[in-house]
């Protein structure tokens, strides 16, 4: 027995996935007002994260307005020691982290310690070269062993 009281059901083919109800236009309005809001926290957390981490820049300028000491390189050992306890100094008053430290001491490089620093640029991965690797390369260079041993043994005889 058909039911005449039931709205004829429509073919297939006219059937839509969501029917077009009041009640399904807010459900879908309410879906993109959520995906909207999500996507403003998701932006607004990037955005703090990005304003916490020190940019280069601002790195540069807060550690040039401490007038750093340049090296220009030569054969005085004690000069490049000096030079690299004063910029280990900066580093630690601005708290700089080890990413930015080499690139910000080799931009203190003048004369012969430039030209020596292009040289090391193109023989490692500067990118990834970590403080202790810059100061292990920087002592070969400026303050060898033989020179760290004689002044080790200076010191040992004034005591």
């Amino acid at each position: 027995m058909d039911d005449d009281r039931r709205p004829p059901s429509p073919e297939p083919s006219e059937r839509s996935a969501f029917p077009d109800t009041p009640r399904s236009a807010a459900g879908q309005a309410g879906l993109a007002g959520v995906y909207q809001l999500m996507a403003q926290v998701l932006q607004q957390q990037q955005m703090m994260q990005l304003a916490a981490m020190p940019s280069a820049d601002s790195c540069y300028e807060r550690f040039r307005r401490l007038n750093p000491p340049t090296f220009e390189g030569g054969s005085d050992p004690m000069a490049a020691e000096t030079w690299i306890r004063e910029m280990e100094k900066m580093f630690r008053a601005l708290h700089f982290p080890d990413e930015v430290t080499v690139r910000l001491a080799t931009s203190m490089l003048t004369g012969n310690a430039e030209y020596w620093w292009t040289v090391m640029e193109t023989a490692y991965a500067v990118d990834r070269l970590t403080w202790r690797d810059f100061k292990r390369l920087f002592y070969n260079q400026y303050f060898p062993d033989s020179v760290h041993q004689a002044k080790q043994n200076e010191f040992l005889t004034l005591t």
